[in-house]
């Protein structure tokens, strides 16, 4: 990227050093008041520059311009004078910029570039387009410079810029195809060009520069000035005339070159090809193999000898016959399928099929097909080369018996086959064998491996009855035993021996490799009582352990503590991270946990990210308290996970034996609980559990009874708290709070429910009614003459998980009678998080019905920038604890202003809550917040107080509730 850019600059530096120095010649030569030259080689150069190099590079063009200008109108005299003398240059720079772009673009247009101009009709439009035509451009703009500047006549305005123009063109007629002759494409023919084209143009043009350079001064009087230019401009006129004609001749030079060597070539590709053809025929001729010529319709048109030989037909006999012949009857469609790929233009390789000679033998071919094309590219026929490869079937056949054969051999190999004498000694034995007993087949030939001597001793009573059973029938039952590998290890086996007919005590034994059984035993054995994940004990083997922990307690009078571990914030790893991330992160966990253990204790996990551990106490519950400590230390440590650094914790809950129970259940059911109350009390901490927790989880039960019944029982009621434009201060939207109204008592604010509502699951059927009630509500205001007010309802993560939820609610919106853009759904930054994937499509859903979505409470969760610009979220609402403290705390003032300037950085709109004071409406609109909600506009209301409220426009003034 580095050298990009110092490539680039040194290109922009180089080009405006070029266009000084040629600038600088061509001022050698202007007339008063010296900005008009008949010749301005600087144009050229510019042209080919851009030309070459791209736009790019057009700061150069304008960087030279400059500094040619400034040299010759630089006044430092005064200020008025300093800025004109670079003002001016300036312009003048902009025109021969815009110039060299306009030039390059027209070229590219109608000539193309690269382009070799060889025609008459491209050498005209190149240098008529890069010359005369944009050439108007710098003219036009660098003499009304002049003009403006007050530096010229205006009686002097048409000669200057006809010179001026006259200038520019022929500067582009000289210099672009000299420079072209250098850095010109194709290189080949420009390279060639600088001895026919450049050369003749330099000379031409150093002539008439230099003999008007050298008698200006002694010939050319003031009075004849003007005919001296009109001589040079005319000379000039005639280099770049000359150089055009020139750029033409070559070009035909080089065609013409170009079309010698192409006949040349021609012909000696011709003579090849004579010459391939006749060693072509040669070799059709004595081929071995059956080459053939078809018309598309199959029949014959070329039959070599070989084909002679292979069918037994003459050439006299094929000539003018369809290739149906030597086809068998039934495989005649086989043919037809041929001919029509042929006709597709399709080449068969190496087909193999069965054609019939002459006597009526089936031979094996194997045939190659291809189309023949003529001139136009149509296929007009084909060639066929076709092979007799019936030995080479009957050898293949032959060789598949001896395949199939050896195959069964070889399939036998999986057990181990060795041949030995009923002393000891192994004869012979196959891969299989030697496999297993680790021996290898040197051992075997030297004679120093034995049977007897692979068997560990409490195996002889098993052998010698095998032995015995061999002498008497000749054979023995399969029985199990154990081999002694060479490397000292043991190897389970399964061994039938037989003895083979003959006085010699001598025979075969088959050896099956019982490892793999063993190991899957053992393996569904543990797999029945180990998490497959982290390889812990599961539930089951958690049970048997806690029964005998109970039991042992029992015993001795001792007892036992159960900890019931959840790590804190896992959901969270899996939702945004994968499933495969949270998997490491368990095993991690899970090791963790084993090493915070002591002698006699166990750990388990039972399913998620829970865990369970079993300590047997020998005083008091102390014990219990380090070892959740440890366990929270331990999981409090960061966990490595590729290139993720997490973050977790555990909330522990602890109950006790016999304190807490007598049972299993009774113990798990108490640690917990204990667990959600550690959680409860700000997670990454241990509680033991107690009667008062017993009886806040009873409390919770019945709360959420008590839910059911209120949302059977008609209880809820919502409040409005108005949202307010606070430059206006009126209210654009109201807040839907909902309340639980028991009967004869005060109503009850959602925080006092809402986590057991989360909990139990009712909070999607109160959600739907708060959606409903809130949208028939705002009907009525709108209808009441306020179309324009707007309702905000709080949407919980548990509602979002609904299959149906978009659908439902258009229904309810629908049912109401009001658009989607009158409701605006406040979520959670939990949201963002949780189920990524699936959030964003219900999300966008509801976006495209039209739903206004905002972040609530934002800033005290974990999005991040990514989430905000990937989820369609439409506007931010500060949270009140940092709203509270602005003033007061640079940290959540700092806060403020950083969510603010973020939210119109994204183009997102944004809303404070919990305002209460006249200081903090001045600083959120001083830092560009325009809207609020709070206690210094007003509490949540009843429908009917907020009716009064809405006709109201609250001022910038301090208010005081009642």
């Amino acid at each position: 990227m580095h050298s990009q850019i110092s490539r680039r600059i040194g290109e922009i530096v180089v080009l405006a050093l070029l266009y000084y120095i040629a600038a600088r010649l061509g001022l050698r030569m202007a007339l008063a008041p010296g900005y008009a030259a008949p010749i301005w080689p600087a144009a050229g150069i510019a042209l080919a520059a851009v030309l070459i190099l791209g736009n790019r590079v057009a700061p150069g063009v304008w960087l030279g311009s400059l500094l040619a200008n400034v040299a010759i109108s630089f006044d430092a005299s005064g200020t008025a004078s300093l800025v004109k003398s670079l003002l001016l240059p300036a312009s003048i720079a902009v025109g021969a910029t815009l110039q060299a772009i306009a030039g390059a673009c027209l070229i590219r247009r109608f000539v193309g570039f690269p382009t070799p101009l060889d025609r008459v009709e491209d050498v005209i439009k190149f240098l008529g387009l890069g010359g005369p035509v944009s050439c108007v451009i710098s003219a036009s703009m660098g003499t009304s410079a002049v003009l403006l500047a007050g530096m010229l006549p205006a009686n002097a305005y048409a000669i200057t810029w006809s010179v001026w123009w006259s200038g520019d063109a022929i500067g582009v007629l000289v210099a672009t195809p000299l420079v072209l002759t250098w850095f010109g494409q194709p290189q080949a023919i420009w390279r060639r060009r600088r001895k026919t084209v450049a050369l003749p143009i330099c000379l031409a043009f150093a002539l008439i520069v230099v003999v008007f350079i050298g008698a200006k001064e002694p010939y050319f009087s003031p009075s004849h000035l003007l005919l001296a230019w009109s001589v040079l401009a005319g000379g000039l006129a005639f280099t770049g005339v000359l150089g055009a004609f020139l750029l033409v001749t070559s070009g035909h030079a080089m065609l013409f070159e170009q079309l010698l060597a192409q006949r040349t070539h021609d012909l000696e590709r011709t003579r090849k090809a004579e010459q391939a053809a006749r060693q072509l025929a040669a070799i059709v001729t004595s081929s071995d193999d059956a080459i053939i010529g078809k018309t598309l319709d199959g029949i014959v048109v070329s039959w070599n000898a070989g084909a002679e030989r292979m069918y037994g037909y003459t050439a006299g006999e094929m000539l003018g016959q369809p290739t149906s012949r030597i086809i068998p009857p039934e495989l005649a469609d086989e043919m037809a399928a041929i001919l029509e790929r042929l006709r597709r233009g399709e080449r068969i390789e190496h087909l193999e099929t069965v054609h019939v000679r002459k006597d009526g033998r089936s031979i094996d071919v194997s045939l190659t097909t291809s189309p023949i094309r003529d001139a136009e590219g149509r296929v007009t026929g084909a060639s066929a080369i076709a092979r007799d490869i019936s030995e080479r079937k009957r050898a293949e056949e032959a060789l598949r018996d001896r395949e199939a054969r050896i195959r069964r051999l070889v399939d036998a190999n999986i057990v181990g086959i060795f041949i030995g004498d009923l002393s000891g000694r192994i004869s012979e034995a196959n891969d299989a064998f030697l496999r297993i007993s680790g021996y290898s087949r040197e051992d075997v030939l030297a004679g120093s491996f034995r049977w007897t001597a692979i068997t560990p001793l409490q195996y002889d009573a098993a052998d010698e009855h095998a032995l015995e059973e061999l002498r008497t029938t000749g054979r023995c039952t399969p029985y199990e035993k154990e081999y002694l590998r060479k490397d000292g290890s043991r190897i389970p086996v399964l061994i039938s021996s037989a003895l083979f007919e003959g006085p010699q005590q001598e025979g075969v034994s088959f050896v099956l490799d019982l490892s793999e059984r063993k190991l899957a035993d053992e393996r569904i054995h543990h797999m029945a009582d180990h998490d497959a994940l982290t390889g812990l004990p599961n539930r089951t083997l958690l049970q048997d352990r806690m029964h005998q922990a109970i039991a042992f307690a029992h015993r001795n009078r001792r007892r036992v503590a159960i900890l019931f571990i959840d790590l804190d914030y896992f959901k969270n790893i899996n939702d945004s991270l994968g499933h495969h991330i949270g998997d490491h992160v368990l095993k991690m966990a899970a090791m963790r946990l084993q090493q915070c253990l002591r002698e006699g204790d166990s750990v388990a996990r039972l399913g998620g990210d829970e865990f369970v551990l079993i300590l047997p106490l020998p005083g008091d519950s102390s014990d219990a308290a380090r070892v959740a400590q440890k366990a929270l230390d331990s999981l409090a440590q960061p966990f490595s996970v590729g290139l993720n650094q997490l973050h977790l914790g555990g909330s522990i809950g602890i109950s006790l034996y016999p304190d807490d129970g007598l049972d299993v259940d009774a113990l798990m059911r108490a640690a917990d609980t204990a667990m959600y109350h550690a959680k409860e009390m700000g997670r990454g901490n241990f509680k033991f559990f107690t009667a008062e927790l017993n009886r806040a989880v009873q409390q919770r039960l019945d709360v959420g009874q008590r839910l059911r019944q209120a949302l059977a029982q008609d209880e809820f009621i919502l409040h409005y708290q108005p949202q307010v434009e606070m430059e206006s201060g009126i209210i654009f939207s109201a807040e839907a709070l909902l309340r639980w109204q028991p009967p004869g008592k005060q109503p009850i604010s959602c925080g006092d429910f809402i986590g057991n509502a989360e909990e139990s699951g009712l909070i999607v059927p109160i959600g739907e009614w708060v959606l409903r009630q809130a949208c028939r509500q705002l009907k009525t205001w709108r209808d009441a003459g306020h179309p324009k007010l707007k309702m905000a309802v709080n949407l919980s993560p548990r509602q979002l998980e609904q299959a149906n939820f978009c659908s439902l609610v258009g229904q309810i919106l629908n049912e109401a009678g009001i658009p989607a853009t009158a409701l605006e759904l406040e979520i959670t930054e939990s949201i963002l998080m949780q189920r990524s994937e699936y959030n964003l499509a219900m999300l966008t859903r509801l976006s495209d019905m039209g739903i206004q979505l905002s972040v609530d409470d934002f800033g005290t969760g974990y999005s991040s920038l990514a989430y905000l610009q990937r989820f369609p979220v439409h506007s931010l609402k500060i949270d009140q604890s940092f709203v509270r403290d602005i003033g007061k705390d640079q940290n959540d003032t700092a806060l403020v202003t950083a969510i603010i300037a973020m939210a119109a950085s994204l183009r997102l709109g944004v809303i404070a809550e919990g305002v209460e004071n006249l200081q903090q409406t001045q600083f959120l609109l001083a830092h560009g917040c325009h809207a609020a909600q709070g206690y210094y506009y007003s509490k949540a209301v009843p429908a009917d107080t907020f009716t009064e409220l809405i006709g109201d426009t609250f001022k910038l003034q301090t208010r005081h509730l009642g």
